[in-house]
């Protein structure tokens, strides 16, 4: 089975990609609505959390294996969770893919500060 992957942070860069799953999937541009993206204390990577109104720009990774999934799991750690949502492409249309999400439990390593794609 494949997988979907709505990536907003590190993960939408190729280097990145290529460096944990050696290769880099096909991707399209697309819009994850009633979440935001945050800065982590401390790091150059963002977090996003429940903002009902807000939405996140991002990349869809597409046809994502099981074992590229658990790679990204590790690479997430702790503080995040997959969970499932839907996106809109560029092209209009709603796909189901999983995200990472802060947990609420960590939600207190989110600067309240938007974070952008230059890492900062």
């Amino acid at each position: 089975m494949k997988y979907n992957l709505f990536v907003y942070g590190t993960l939408m860069w190729e280097e990145t990609q290529r460096a944990l799953l050696g290769r880099s999937p096909q991707t399209v541009d697309a819009l994850l609505y009633d979440y935001k993206r945050f800065k982590v204390k401390g790091e150059s990577y963002p977090g996003i959390r429940k903002s009902p109104g807000s939405s996140v720009r991002g990349k869809l990774l597409l046809g994502l294996t099981e074992e590229e999934l658990r790679v990204l799991d590790y690479y997430e750690g702790e503080e995040y969770e997959r969970t499932e949502v839907k996106v809109e492409t560029s092209d209009g249309e709603f796909i189901n893919a999983f995200v990472y999400v802060i947990k609420d439990e960590f939600s207190n390593i989110l600067k309240d500060e938007e974070w952008n794609e230059k890492g900062y």
